[in-house]
């Protein structure tokens, strides 16, 4: 009798997570800023179910943080956006591939002469897939007023990949993403002279919080409604830095850090936001 109670209760279980799921996707856009440590990860997952992650995290911590924001049966990731090539933004990929049918890779001509990089070239080969090269202004559709727009692509001349960083505007209707990998102050003003508008109600912090990011002129355009700085416990490089903090205080919106939080998951409906 316990036995078949328990196997009626995992049955309710199953379903509820089931029509949760199902619910959230078809009314609501998700984004969730992944808990994978001293890294970068972002999933964003649309109303029709596409899945759309912006780099990958330093190590395996990437899977158990994706199944926290996918339902158990979606094995897709309809694109991967690759911000640049340093270690802690796409060293899970390499194991992601393993895990999940993936369509389409986005990122930067850098090719890093290092072990990691190789192993993901082979890793692609073995999976029949190739990268595509970013281009300034190219514009996806998701259907649903869901758009992503590449608002800087791979057009610095410069030794530093940060430098380089992707910067990718995500917009549901009204509501705007706005994701910088590890970009610079310097960049942030060029950025500024761009032409692109990045006015946006959630930033994704540049660089876990570094004090060479979030520039005053940069944040003052931006206009962040929510910060999320995405860092790691006790990491070594003393991010986020109280520089770096008071600047996003005194454009007074929300901060939200990972190694305080976890992952932190943003919900919108075209009109507004809000976090659960």
């Amino acid at each position: 009798m316990k036995h078949q109670i328990k196997i009626i209760i995992f049955i309710v279980l199953l379903t509820l997570t089931f029509l949760f799921f199902s619910i959230q996707s078809e009314n609501n856009f998700q984004a969730c800023f992944l808990d994978v440590g001293q890294g970068d990860a972002e999933l964003f997952r649309t109303q029709l179910g596409q899945n759309i992650l912006i780099d990958g995290g330093a190590d395996n911590s990437l899977l158990p943080m994706l199944g926290q924001c996918l339902p158990w049966w979606d094995r897709k990731i309809d694109y991967i956006f690759i911000s640049h090539y340093h270690d802690d933004h796409y060293a899970g990929l390499v194991d992601l591939l393993n895990k999940y049918q993936v369509k389409n890779i986005i990122t930067t001509p850098e090719k890093p002469k290092t072990a990691l990089y190789s192993a993901w070239l082979l890793s692609l080969q073995q999976h029949g897939l190739k990268e595509q090269i970013a281009e300034t202004g190219q514009k996806y559709d998701f259907g649903q007023g869901i758009t992503l727009e590449i608002i800087k692509a791979n057009d610095v001349d410069s030794k530093n990949i940060n430098d380089d960083s992707l910067v990718l505007k995500i917009s549901d209707g009204r509501i705007d993403y706005l994701l910088v990998g590890d970009l610079p102050s310097e960049q942030e003003q060029i950025l500024l002279q761009s032409g692109f508008n990045i006015d946006s109600e959630i930033l994704k912090v540049g660089h876990h919080g570094s004090k060479y990011s979030s520039s005053p002129e940069f944040l003052a355009v931006v206009k962040p409604e929510l910060c999320v700085i995405e860092v790691g416990t006790d990491n070594k490089f003393g991010h986020p830095h109280q520089e770096a903090l008071d600047r996003l205080d005194k454009m007074d919106c929300q901060i939200k850090e990972t190694k305080d939080l976890g992952t932190i998951r943003v919900f919108s409906d075209g009109n507004k936001w809000w976090v659960e």
